[in-house]
């Protein structure tokens, strides 16, 4: 296996990533944003729409 590599386990999708130890383990694939809204017919929310709908959420002032 080869890191980058995506295998199927159990009709399950697995990416292969390195580990601490130099050698390689599995991890599930992360599918990318543009990937899931293709998928689902949608698309991301613009700037002005995010504001709107994030404005009355509560934050901690950290970071």
């Amino acid at each position: 296996m080869k890191v980058g590599e995506l295998v199927e386990i159990a009709g399950r999708r697995y990416e292969v990533v390195p580990d601490r130890e130099g050698g390689v383990t599995i991890e599930p694939s992360i599918t990318p944003a543009r990937d899931l809204h293709a998928q689902r017919g949608t698309k991301p929310a613009s700037v002005e729409d995010f504001e709107r709908l994030s404005a009355d959420v509560p934050y901690d002032d950290e970071g």
